[in-house]
């Protein structure tokens, strides 16, 4: 079992579908376990995560700010203090309507995110398992 403190772990570049050349909105922190991943966000007013799905069953918590959340084409508005659940394979997108904090609990491991962390620039997010 690995213990990790905040200020040691590294953020990383989640804006993914940003112009070249143009500032981050979307930085994230990971932490995995055997069978669950947590993500640290930190999203910039206007921020965008792009439609898509995953198998991932995820428990969104708004620290500070609030987003739009869009969830199978029901949108709902989360301020800090709210928690969400994104059920497996549900199609979603957000916005962050402010600058935010969220943290994610993701169900099993973000695989991708673990080779995210290994270097790996392209994700499923990024081209295989957009929203159809």
């Amino acid at each position: 079992m690995s213990l990790y403190l905040n200020k040691e772990m590294i953020a990383y570049d989640m804006d993914l579908h940003r112009p070249k050349g143009s500032e981050s909105n979307i930085q994230a922190k990971f932490i995995h376990g055997t069978n669950f991943t947590i993500a640290f966000w930190q999203f910039k007013t206007g921020a965008k995560i792009p439609e898509h799905k995953h198998v991932h069953e995820t428990a969104t918590t708004i620290l500070k700010g609030s987003l739009r959340l869009t969830v199978d084409e029901r949108t709902i508005y989360l301020h800090a203090g709210d928690t969400f659940i994104i059920p497996s394979w549900a199609i979603h997108y957000a916005e962050a309507l402010e600058a935010s904090e969220v943290i994610d609990v993701y169900t099993p491991t973000r695989e991708d995110y673990v080779a995210r962390q290994n270097g790996v620039v392209e994700t499923y997010l990024t081209r295989s398992q957009p929203a159809e």
